[in-house]
């Protein structure tokens, strides 16, 4: 059954897999060849997003958890300093690019934010999920959209939808259109079917509201 909460994991399945293929494009451009301003420019993007979630869950998530279990956020607060630190670390490599350099830092950040992710979506969510009522994990989800410039919106759909299956496709259209105002998700849906591409069809009909 549908929660709001469960956009987040979406979210997270789209980190997982873009750090998967960027960590694969650094290591093959390392062992071979390539455009490894490429790699850099994916990363800027994946750190600019992954900044936006941190400060969502920071607002928003980590106290709502820790209102159920006390103490229960600072090793994930210590995850995203840790996190932040080697996207910053990215960053100063992008000014003097070593391929070599670039494929081991995005391995290692590929390797932490797995692990932080994979914890969040065991222990932290879970609680929210059972313990909270749609309308509280419709405020959490409101506070973490927040974090996110709305100039930016456009950006983050493109990002998105491309990365993720079906199904979390699916589930992101589902709490957008229980988090945002009708004039709101109006236009967010037209980003939605801009990004989804063949799948547009697949969603309206799994979706029908979509067609009014």
């Amino acid at each position: 059954m549908f929660r709001p909460i469960d956009i987040v994991q979406c979210f997270h399945n789209a980190f997982r897999k873009d750090i998967f293929e960027i960590d694969e494009s650094a290591l093959k451009i390392a062992s071979f060849s390539g455009d490894i301003g490429l790699v850099f420019d994916r990363l800027h993007i994946l750190g600019e997003i992954l900044d936006y979630h941190a400060k969502g869950e920071e607002a928003a998530v980590f106290p709502a958890v820790d209102k159920l279990r006390p103490f229960a956020s600072p090793g994930y607060l210590f995850d995203h300093h840790e996190l932040d630190s080697m996207v910053e670390a990215l960053e100063e490599i992008r000014k003097k690019p070593d391929v070599l350099a670039t494929a081991r830092a995005t391995a290692v950040l590929h390797s932490h934010l797995r692990i932080h992710l994979d914890k969040e979506d065991l222990y932290l969510y879970p609680i929210l999920r059972e313990q909270t009522t749609d309308d509280e994990q419709v405020a959490v989800g409101k506070i973490m959209s927040s974090k996110i410039p709305p100039e930016r919106f456009p950006d983050l759909a493109q990002w998105l939808f491309p990365l993720l299956s079906l199904n979390d496709q699916v589930m992101v259209v589902k709490g957008w259109m229980t988090m945002m105002p009708p004039p709101v998700f109006r236009n967010a849906k037209l980003l939605i079917r801009k990004n989804v591409g063949d799948n547009w069809v697949k969603i309206v009909n799994l979706i029908p509201q979509l067609s009014e």
